[in-house]
């Protein structure tokens, strides 16, 4: 397991493979996994993500009524006022609308934790099907995006229990921002 970037990219750097790669190999070692079944496994975790995308409702409800439909609200605001351009709104859209679907107990994927489950999947969906990015080019993506997640939580809290928002959306942030470069 690495504990800082630094070493991540040094492995990288010095096997002359793709840091996505490395970071593959540790999962692999870690769990005492093969290749292939932590690739499907990563896939599967990125088909839930876009599939919990395509099932949000926005007539859905938390229990308590105060999370639902902002999602949709975004997404028909869209067209007609802009907050920061169409690809900005598609991620403002998609992070509601995921977080929505967290608090009313849809299936959602906790990157690293339920209360950030928006972050990741906002920024890689839109980015996939504006850029037409095939699903095993952001698999490879999300393996950085957890490489990053196991070095923060290695250093610091990742639960918003313990350090807040920053402590869950920061390391989301982190995270997105890593499986993005």
């Amino acid at each position: 397991m690495f504990s800082s970037v630094s070493s991540m990219l040094n492995t990288a750097e010095k096997r002359r493979l793709p840091l996505w790669k490395v970071i593959l190999e540790d999962d692999c070692q870690e769990r005492g996994a093969g290749m292939e079944d932590s690739l499907r496994k990563m896939n599967s975790l990125w088909q839930a993500m876009k599939s919990a995308a395509k099932n949000y409702s926005p007539q859905t409800r938390s229990s308590s009524g105060l999370s639902g439909g902002d999602g949709a609200k975004m997404r028909s605001l869209c067209p007609k006022a802009s907050v920061g351009g169409k690809f900005i709104d598609s991620i403002i859209a998609e992070a509601l609308s995921m977080g929505e679907s967290n608090a009313c107990m849809k299936r959602i994927v906790a990157a690293p934790t339920a209360g950030s489950c928006g972050v990741l999947p906002a920024v890689m969906i839109p980015l996939a099907e504006r850029d037409g990015i095939d699903d095993n080019t952001i698999v490879d993506s999300l393996f950085v995006a957890a490489g990053f997640g196991q070095v923060i939580a290695c250093r610091a809290s990742i639960s918003g229990a313990e350090g807040g928002c920053q402590a869950e959306i920061g390391t989301a942030s982190a995270m997105t921002a890593a499986a993005l470069v």
